[in-house]
């Protein structure tokens, strides 16, 4: 795609806030925002559509796929985005989610670390130090101790949307850092991708926060009742 078509793409695609904890709504639906990123070429569509599917957390077609089928799958597509900005980036995602996933299975029972699969060159020294919390990799990731004392906590949502703040503070710095480009582009879209399930997210927490009041309401509606009934009885 030239680069002129993108200085008419880019303004087409209204602004997400700065910062995630700023979003109140999306700014653009899919179908809107699908049928103006259909002013990319086939090859920039291609390169977005692999973008998109290696930052998913659940993805179509992976789920009987062992640990390191699903790696493999990751740098096969990894591999084809020719972005390097936009690749690094990626990277890091993956090296993240390989980190939570091995904090994720030596909580649940894993002893020991040599067959743990995963992205990166990192792999090696989570499993060389797998019995310490932050695998001796706390001066390079220093959240790794507080993740692991999350999950344990069972808040892993909640760590989760930390590790999201962070993610698009990354692409925002992308989308600034590289105007009227493809990496723009590529990081407005993965940002809409945060922004939609955020949404969806702080939805279903809303939900769940109702439900919990309305079943202690009737519960307590059930005592009052019963306490009544006594109280005539007697």
């Amino acid at each position: 795609m030239s680069s002129s078509s993108y200085y008419t793409l880019i303004p087409a695609l209204p602004a997400l806030p700065a910062r995630m904890d700023q979003l109140k709504e999306l700014p653009i639906s899919i179908l809107q925002l699908e049928k103006r990123l259909g002013m990319l070429d086939a090859a920039d569509q291609r390169q977005l559509a692999l973008a998109l599917r290696l930052f998913q957390r659940e993805r179509d077609g992976d789920e009987e796929l062992s640990d390191r089928d699903e790696v493999q799958h990751w740098q096969q597509e990894l591999a084809q985005i020719q972005d390097h900005t936009l690749k690094q980036l990626l990277e890091q995602h993956l090296v993240w989610r390989t980190l939570i996933a091995a904090q994720r299975y030596r909580l649940a029972g894993q002893s020991e670390g040599n067959g743990f699969q995963g992205f990166g060159d990192l792999v090696w020294l989570i499993r060389r130090h797998w019995q310490e919390s932050d695998f001796s990799l706390g001066g390079r990731f220093p959240w790794l101790v507080e993740a692991q004392s999350m999950l344990k906590k069972g808040q892993s949502a909640e760590l989760e949307q930390q590790l999201l703040v962070w993610f698009w503070q990354q692409l925002r710095e992308l989308e600034q850092c590289n105007p009227f480009s493809f990496t723009a582009v590529a990081a407005y879209r993965l940002r809409w991708s945060i922004a939609e399930y955020r949404l969806r997210w702080q939805g279903e927490q809303a939900q769940e926060q109702f439900s919990r009041l309305v079943t202690s309401a009737l519960a307590g509606f059930k005592q009052d009742e019963t306490l009544h009934s006594v109280t005539e009885a007697g």
